[in-house]
């Protein structure tokens, strides 16, 4: 799985985060389907605090699909994000991850991002349950 590099624009935003709690939901010969609920920060073209629930599907192939829903604030004004993408494991015991990210606000200040799709890349390290990413503005 290579990054698409041609979608790829400004950095809108990096977070850095931990996994604050799981549940496994699912165990088959297929996989392991999971929930994560992660807390962070959010630094970039605006700062905020973040919580969001990642929905992952872990495959025996050591790839995995997932889906997030999240909840960013930014001072008192909220932004909602959901996400998809793919992920898969590294040589080094991290989980390496991209996909796409749409917001929703009703902020004046952050309305900008309604029509901003983003691009998002980064890592998960399993040992300590913590994760960075960029999102890039999707060209």
């Amino acid at each position: 799985m290579q990054s698409q590099q041609q979608t790829k624009g400004e950095v809108i935003a990096e977070l850095k985060g931990k996994t604050d709690s799981f549940s496994i939901k699912d165990i088959s010969s297929n996989g392991v389907k999971m929930e994560n609920n992660d807390i962070g920060q959010i630094t970039g073209k605006y700062q905020g605090n973040f919580m969001e629930t990642i929905s992952i599907n872990m495959k025996t192939d050591g790839t995995s699909d997932w889906e997030g829903k999240g909840i960013q604030m930014v001072g008192k004004d909220m932004v909602v994000a959901t996400s998809h993408g793919k992920g898969r494991q590294t040589a080094d015991g991290k989980v390496w991850f991209e996909g796409e990210v749409k917001y929703m606000t009703q902020s004046p200040n952050l309305s900008w991002l309604n029509t901003t799709k983003g691009w998002i890349e980064g890592t998960a390290t399993q040992a300590d349950q913590t994760f960075t990413a960029k999102v890039y503005a999707k060209k």
